[in-house]
């Protein structure tokens, strides 16, 4: 989106086209700006891929779960009352901005035990805010639809990559397997990572951010993405099983319904782990300059971790 753009969609929430406005993130999903100053900050993202029934469907749930209780920022009307605005191919939105900083996970750092605990019980939070949540229309997106992205490019898969028809196997495989399941459904937020969390000063949560993969699915899907991202860094052998098991503390000290430490939550970490490793290499499948080789992919590593060790 041009300068002249950006200012023309301020326009249209409600703000000047003098206004400040600050380009935070660029990515292949979207475009992302602090609009305003600090005594009105507000974010507006720009999404690429993302059709206008799936951005309706975010801003309707998150929405919904601001009015039943969670910590997120609420997505903000046009001056006609809409949620969203089409432009040049692209939908831009504008929502509440969260003061507050996000953990830095690597190798070398990762959350202390009481930041796990917060993000779990944040995690909680959503899920039982999102009881009830009735969505007008189906979203495109589905837990699924990562792994789904493999088939199609299984031939050049299994003729180009090192591990490659081993991946497109476990990917159908996981398919099945999560396709089958009959456990609890809900709205999830899907991507619940720690640069998506924010913690205040004291160390309390002070909001969750990106619902742009949010869909209807298996609650504990979202329960295994947040337990091995906050516990498995990028990097290491194995996650640290203090900080996972305070994120599940944290989850289960309020969630309505609780989830254990077991077999059936591995195997959806698992699951979580190569949908990750799909998004990474389908999204690179057609440059000559991407990786090769699956296994050196870390998510498909923390996938391998988890389809080896048994409860």
């Amino acid at each position: 989106m041009t300068n002249d753009k950006t200012r023309e969609t301020v326009v249209l929430f409600g703000f000047d086209r003098s206004t400040p406005i600050v380009p935070l993130r660029e990515s292949t999903d979207n475009s992302v700006f602090a609009v305003g100053d600090d005594k009105n900050k507000k974010i507006l993202r720009v999404s690429k891929r993302l059709p206008i029934e799936d951005v309706s469907f975010e801003c309707r749930a998150v929405n919904h779960l601001a009015e039943n209780g969670a910590v997120v920022p609420r997505f903000l009307p046009t001056l006609s009352g809409e949620l969203y605005v089409a432009v040049d191919g692209d939908v831009a939105v504008m929502f509440d901005f969260i003061a507050g900083y996000h953990i830095q996970v690597d190798k070398d750092h990762l959350p202390d035990s009481s930041q796990a605990f917060e993000a779990g019980k944040g995690l909680a939070q959503i899920h039982n805010a999102g009881d009830g949540f009735q969505p007008l229309s189906p979203r495109h997106r589905t837990v699924f639809s990562e792994l789904e992205r493999v088939s199609p490019l299984s031939d050049l898969f299994e003729g180009q990559f090192e591990g490659g028809s081993d991946f497109v196997r476990q990917t159908k495989s996981m398919l099945e397997f999560g396709e089958t399941y009959q456990g609890a459904r809900g709205l999830i937020q899907n991507d619940f990572r720690p640069s998506n969390v924010f913690f205040n000063d004291s160390g309390r949560l002070a909001g969750i951010i990106d619902f742009d993969w949010s869909c209807i699915g298996p609650i504990i899907k979202d329960i295994a993405l947040g337990a091995l991202e906050w516990s498995f860094s990028d990097g290491a052998i194995a996650p640290d099983f203090t900080i996972f098991d305070s994120f599940l503390t944290g989850y289960n000290s309020v969630a309505f319904r609780k989830q254990e430490k077991d077999q059936q939550l591995y195997d959806w970490i698992a699951f979580a782990a190569l949908s990750d490793a799909a998004t990474y290499f389908c999204d690179r499948v057609n440059d000559p300059t991407a990786r090769r080789r699956i296994s050196a992919s870390y998510m498909y590593k923390k996938f391998q971790f988890f389809t080896e060790i048994k409860i």
